[in-house]
This record gives C-alpha cells, sequence and structure tokens, in this order.
C-alpha cells in the first residue's frame, strides 16, 4: 500500500523544487519552504511557505521566488561580483539591485514564463512595502527604483502597478543624469563584468562616485615595471641600499657619539664632584664629618656582643649565584651607593643645622648608617 501524503501542497513543493534545481543548473541545491523572509545561501534556497489551501497569490509567490533565485545562481558569478563590488553602502545597494535585475532579464530572455513569476513576485513585495501610496522619491529606496527600471528596460515588460509608481518617481532623476550610459544597457546584460562597469558608471552619474572605491580595472603598469627592475638588479639594489643606510646613519651615529661623550664627560664630573663634595661644599668654619661607628651586632640591643666567631663560615659570591644573577646584584648596588651618595650631598647642601643634628646625636649616626647598610 503506498503512503500518500496528507497536504495537498506537497507535491507542488517537490515539483517546485525540481524545477528551481534544474533551472539553478545545480542539482544538489537544497530547496525548503518557510514562513521566515526567503533568502540564498552557498547551501540552498528558502521559499515561502505554502499552505494546505494553495492560494493563487501563494503559488505565484513561490513560483517567482524561485526563480529569481535559480536565474542569479545560475548567471551570477561571486568573483567578478566581489571584484566590482563597490564600497559605500548606498552604491553597493544599487549595484545589488541592478544585478539581481539583470539575471532575471537574461533568465526572461532564454525562458519567458519566469518573466510573469517574478513579476508578481516584484508586485507581491511591492505591495507589502506600500510602494502604492507614497508620494516622495524619498520615501522609496534609490536602488529599489534603480533595479525596477533597469529591470523594464531590458526587458521591455510593464511593471506591477505598485513597482511602476515607485519607479516613476525616481524616473525622471535616473534618465537626466544615467540616461546616455544606460542606453548601452542591452549591449552588456550577457556579460556580467561588462555590465559590473556599467552598473559603476551609472553609480557615478547619479552622485556617488565617492562611494565607489578603487577602480579594479586600473593600469597597473607602473607597479609592474618598478618589480621587473628591481628583480632584474637586486644586488645592485642592496648595495645602493647599504650605502644609503650607511649615508643616512652616519649624522646619527655622529651625533650619538657626541651624545656618549658628552655623558662620559659628565660622569667623570660628577664622580670628581662626590669625591670632594664632603670638603668643598661645607661652610666655611665647620669641621669636616667623622666617621661613623660601627655598626651593633643588633638593632634590638645595640650593647650585643658576639661571644666568638671561631665556628664563623665565609661563602663567596661565586657559590650561592649564577654569573648573571651576581651582575644584576653588583649594578643594583652601584645605582643604591650612587642614589646614597646623592642623598649625602643634598643632605650638605641644605644646611648646617640638619647637618649637624644627624652627626652629633646617635640616634642620627645610627640611621645614618642603616641607610649605607641597605643593598
Amino acid at each position: 500500500m503506498t503512503n500518500r501524503s496528507e497536504n495537498p501542497a506537497d507535491p507542488f513543493k517537490k515539483a517546485l523544487s525540481e524545477a528551481t534545481r534544474t533551472m539553478a543548473d545545480d542539482p544538489e541545491m537544497t530547496v525548503t519552504y518557510s514562513v521566515d523572509p526567503a533568502g540564498m545561501n552557498k547551501e540552498g534556497v528558502r521559499l515561502p511557505q505554502v499552505s494546505r489551501r494553495m492560494t493563487r497569490d501563494e503559488v505565484l509567490l513561490a513560483r517567482g521566488t524561485a526563480d529569481a533565485f535559480a536565474l542569479r545562481r545560475k548567471h551570477h558569478d561571486d568573483a567578478v561580483a566581489a571584484r566590482y563590488a563597490p564600497t559605500g553602502p548606498l552604491a553597493r545597494d544599487i549595484y545589488e539591485a541592478m544585478e539581481n535585475a539583470r539575471c532575471e532579464a537574461v533568465g526572461a530572455t532564454a525562458m519567458p514564463g519566469t518573466a510573469g513569476n517574478i513579476d508578481a513576485k516584484i508586485g507581491h513585495e511591492a505591495d507589502r512595502k506600500g510602494y502604492a501610496s507614497v508620494t516622495a522619491a524619498s520615501e522609496v529606496p534609490l536602488a529599489v527604483a534603480a533595479g525596477y527600471l533597469v529591470r523594464q528596460m531590458a526587458t521591455g515588460r510593464a511593471l506591477p502597478k505598485s513597482a511602476e509608481h515607485a519607479a516613476d518617481l525616481w524616473r525622471g532623476f535616473v534618465e537626466e543624469q544615467a540616461g546616455e550610459t544606460l542606453a548601452n544597457l542591452d549591449h552588456v546584460l550577457a556579460d556580467q563584468a561588462a555590465f559590473a562597469r556599467l552598473t559603476r558608471k551609472v553609480i557615478a552619474d547619479l552622485g556617488y562616485g565617492d562611494q565607489l572605491g578603487d577602480d579594479p580595472d586600473a593600469p597597473e603598469d607602473a607597479g609592474d615595471d618598478q618589480a621587473e627592475e628591481d628583480q632584474e638588479s637586486p644586488d645592485s639594489a642592496g648595495e645602493e641600499q647599504e650605502e644609503s643606510e650607511d649615508s643616512d646613519a652616519s649624522p646619527e651615529r655622529s651625533q650619538e657619539d657626541q651624545q656618549d661623550q658628552s655623558q662620559a664627560q659628565v660622569t667623570m664630573e660628577d664622580s670628581a664632584d662626590m669625591e670632594q663634595g664632603d670638603e668643598a661644599e661645607l661652610p666655611e668654619g665647620e669641621a669636616p664629618l667623622e666617621p661613623p661607628p660601627p655598626a651593633p651586632h643588633s638593632d634590638a640591643d645595640p650593647n650585643y656582643a658576639v661571644y666568638t666567631t671561631d665556628f664563623d663560615e665565609e661563602i663567596k659570591a661565586e657559590e650561592l649565584a649564577e654569573p648573571a644573577e651576581l651582575e644584576r646584584l653588583r649594578a643594583y648596588r652601584a645605582w643604591r651607593t650612587s642614589c646614597s651618595a646623592g642623598f649625602r650631598r643634598s643632605r650638605i647642601a641644605a644646611g648646617s643645622s640638619t647637618r649637624k643634628k644627624a652627626s652629633l646625636t646617635p640616634d642620627g649616626w645610627r640611621g645614618w648608617w642603616r641607610t649605607r647598610r641597605r643593598p
């Protein structure tokens, strides 16, 4: 016993799916039906849902949408479209609308039956968007009107009423600005690249040339010739580059050498000042500072005395750390020493009262010695 579908629309859907694959010349294309908006991707197409009632409008809309998608899939090359696609949003919309109209017009020439189906799709979309009642051109996107006008010019068919009304709002402007370019429409319909160039010219005529981006057909001879010259003489180019680098770097190097010499001279002067700072910067009539007493063995108890040093052990720094770590510690110690010297000089220059307080009191000496002991 044969199982038959209970939905009377299923046979129609199956037949339309097979016809769509055949028209698109893509037997592996998936065809689905959904209440979601119709669309197409690399895997397949999504068509409007057809209910069990199979009303005339539902059938015509499904057929028109399927034919439009199938013709674009058959006559459209994504690589060519990407090469000539504008960069600006409005220019890209016009570019896509005119390309859709071209695919539909080419298909209608070979299969006239598709023209009526696509007319039903265009009329349904125009009615849904309310184009029949608009009164100003600003209420209709220019890209939509351009697609309507190109399809009408390419096929010679009248547009549905609502679409015709929308196109008429922009017809005068488009024909005035780009009528001369559109007169060559019939000669380029079968060639997508030529039609893309014409479309870019139309977009420029309409005043949106700033959204086209770079011209994909612009000559690149100058760049190619330069690249060939570079390939023919790589050795000479390398030598010239080295000479140029040497000549460019010489003033910088001489300037760096002068800076290094100046820095070395300043460092030597600073060292000499640091050595003589205690005596040269002391005010007249004051005696030089006496060296501090040795540090106590314990900060907690200054009177603590070591009982014996017989069991003390001395270990060299090289046995405790790697050479790189020792270099880092020594550099850090040198830096701290220089900082302490600078601090001492600033204290001496600040005034004798501070120096007297630090030098004459035991607490001052102890604090100074602690700063010297810190790593």
